[in-house]
C-alpha cells in the first residue's frame, strides 16, 4: 500500500514537472504574440464589439489570423456566410496540424485529445512538432501546459487591449483607424522572403481586387483567401 502511495505521488510530481516544462518552453513564443493581441483587442472595440465579446472571441476562437480577418469584415458591416467561409479557409491549416501530430497520439483516448484540441494553433504546433522530432515521449500534460500559457497570454493581452480601447473615443486622431491595415501589411512584409511568398501574395492580391470589382469586400476576402490557399498548394517553397 505504501509503495502504491509513493508511485502516485511520484506520478503527480512528474506531471507537474511536465506541465511547468511545457509552459516554460512556450513562454518565449507566447510573449511574441502580446502586441498582436493588444492590437486585436483595440481593433475589436473599434469594430463595435464590447469588452466581453472581445475576450470571448479570443477564448472561443483562439486563432489570431482568422480573428483579425473577421474583424475586418465586421467593420465593413459584413456578417454571415462570408465571415464563416473566410475564417474556415484561414483555419483549414489546423486540420493539417492535427493530421501531422495524430500519429504520435494513436494510443491516447479521443476524449483526452479533445481537451487540448482548442489549444492547438500555429505557435503551439511549432513547439509540439519540435518536441516530438527530438524523440521525446508524447505527453498531453506537457502540451496542455504549453497551450494554457499561450492561450492565457493571448486572452489576457486581448483584455488589456479592449480596456485600452474603451478610453479612445476618436482613434483616427492617433492613426489607430489604420491599425488593422498596418497589422496585415506587417504580416505580409515579414513573409515576403522568397519567390514562393511573392507569387502567393501577388496572386491572392489580384484575386482579391477582382472579387472587389465584382461584388465588393465580401467576395474580395473569399477569393483572395481561396487563391492564397490554392497557390500555396500548387507552388513549393524553395
Amino acid at each position: 500500500m505504501a509503495r502504491k502511495e509513493v508511485l502516485t505521488i511520484s506520478d503527480l510530481s512528474n506531471k507537474k514537472y511536465e506541465f511547468i516544462n511545457g509552459a516554460r518552453g512556450m513562454l518565449p513564443i507566447a510573449m511574441s504574440g502580446i502586441l498582436d493581441a493588444l492590437v486585436f483587442g483595440l481593433l475589436a472595440r473599434q469594430a463595435g464589439l464590447s469588452v466581453t465579446e472581445t475576450v470571448l472571441f479570443s477564448i472561443l476562437v483562439n486563432a489570431g489570423s482568422s480573428q483579425f480577418a473577421a474583424l475586418g469584415l465586421f467593420s465593413q458591416g459584413i456578417f454571415g456566410v462570408p465571415v464563416l467561409l473566410s475564417t474556415f479557409l484561414l483555419n483549414a491549416r489546423h486540420i493539417l496540424y492535427g493530421l501531422s501530430l495524430g500519429t504520435a497520439f494513436r494510443t491516447i483516448p479521443t476524449w483526452k485529445l479533445m481537451s487540448v484540441a482548442l489549444l492547438l494553433n500555429d505557435e503551439t504546433y511549432a513547439l509540439k512538432s519540435k518536441y516530438l522530432e527530438e524523440g521525446k515521449k508524447t505527453s498531453l500534460t506537457y502540451f496542455f501546459g504549453a497551450g494554457l500559457l499561450d492561450s492565457g497570454i493571448w486572452i489576457g493581452s486581448t483584455f488589456v487591449g479592449a480596456i485600452f480601447g474603451t478610453f479612445i473615443s476618436h482613434p483616427e486622431r492617433y492613426g489607430l483607424d489604420f491599425a488593422y491595415t498596418a497589422t496585415f501589411l506587417g504580416f505580409l512584409a515579414v513573409n515576403l522572403k522568397s519567390s514562393f511568398y511573392i507569387k502567393v501574395a501577388v496572386g491572392s492580391a489580384v484575386a482579391a481586387c477582382l472579387g472587389y470589382a465584382l461584388n465588393g469586400p465580401s467576395l474580395s476576402v473569399i477569393l483572395g483567401t481561396a487563391c492564397a490557399i490554392v497557390l500555396g498548394v500548387l507552388f513549393h517553397e524553395r
